[in-house]
């Protein structure tokens, strides 16, 4: 059963936080599914942000805005970070967001060509 939910876990984490199975016949050896549920709920989906500026590029959050010129949201600074970070923490601490902005990982890191660029370079740095 280890491996069936390991495999399950493993799409799961791959394709960030939605779920593709390409072979349904590996629920047919779970007695328990509220096990298998219990596991996928408490499993990391998003690998950490590593501030590849990515999701910024294609479309402002929902405190950004669009600049139309830079192809970006307007809030990119040019080291891919935020420029409203503080902003948005205090206001999102301050309403108790539950869910929060920043903090979950990277939601677009299936095949995102900035956030593999990022990791070769943090990585290269790491081995000199």
């Amino acid at each position: 059963m280890e491996k069936y939910l390991n495999s399950i876990i493993i799409k799961k984490n791959k394709w960030s936080d939605f779920m593709f199975f390409d072979d349904f016949e590996i629920f047919d050896d779970f007695d328990d599914f509220e096990e298998v549920f219990d596991k996928m709920q408490h499993t990391e989906v998003c690998p950490p942000c590593v501030q590849c500026g990515y999701c910024c590029k294609h479309t402002p959050c929902f405190y950004g805005e669009w600049d139309e010129e830079k192809q970006q949201c307007k809030f990119l600074t040019e080291d891919n970070k935020c420029s409203k970070y503080d902003e948005i923490v205090k206001y999102e601490e301050s309403i108790n967001a539950e869910v929060r902005m920043f903090g979950s990982g990277c939601c677009l890191n299936y095949l995102n060509p900035d956030r593999i660029a990022k990791i070769r370079k943090i990585n290269n740095h790491k081995s000199e």
